[in-house]
């Protein structure tokens, strides 16, 4: 009787910072838990078109919108905007990163690439008013939804739109090839506009 409860008491202890193993009654095997698989589709159950390694890619730092950057174009939706699909990554570079979206790369040499990625913050209300930062700043209509244009410098322009309790930021960069302020800006705009029928309205 000494010996079963020795052998018991062995059998619950551990060294400090190891996992103590349970087992099943039934088989007197050893269960070892697993942890729960990532996240891989939007609020629809479409799936990322990329694998994430990120638990918490979805956060209270991104999840005033249900809108997926990700998913909201298909494949020929994005040639159409001279967009290569098969370039698509992942924006975020941490696990609860306030940026939650895609970058994607357009054809051709030296012809830069796009993002679009939901946050809460900044609101949308703040970026009405922080300007300064910008070449040029002004507001506009997109798609019937009222939208923010700023021409950050000659390589970059965002659009920023609200979207329920968030924000959606568009960006264009080109770097290596000198592009007139017009075409920069316009290509962020034409992105916005064929993704804005895919959101939710903005908040009251």
């Amino acid at each position: 009787m000494v010996g079963l409860i020795i052998t018991a008491g062995l059998s619950a202890c551990s060294t400090p910072g190891e996992p103590i193993p349970t087992s099943d009654p039934a088989t007197s095997e050893p269960v070892t838990s697993t942890p729960a698989p990532i996240r891989q589709t939007d609020d629809r159950g479409k799936p990322l078109p990329f694998t994430t390694r990120f638990p918490n890619r979805w956060s209270a730092n991104n999840n005033g919108t249900s809108y997926e950057p990700c998913t909201a174009l298909n494949d020929a939706e994005l040639t159409s905007l001279g967009l290569d699909p098969t370039t698509v990554r992942d924006a975020a570079l941490a696990n609860h990163q306030t940026a939650r979206g895609c970058i994607w790369k357009y054809f051709g040499k030296f012809m830069g690439g796009i993002s679009q990625t939901t946050g809460n913050r900044p609101t949308f209300e703040y970026e009405l008013t922080d300007t300064e930062w910008y070449i040029r700043s002004y507001t506009t209509t997109i798609g019937g939804r009222l939208a923010i244009v700023n021409y950050w410098d000659r390589t970059s322009c965002v659009t920023i739109v609200k979207v329920e309790n968030a924000r959606v930021t568009t960006i264009v960069n080109r770097v290596l090839t000198l592009t007139p302020e017009s075409e920069l800006c316009n290509l962020a705009i034409e992105f916005t506009k064929l993704t804005i029928p895919k959101m939710p309205p903005p908040a009251p």
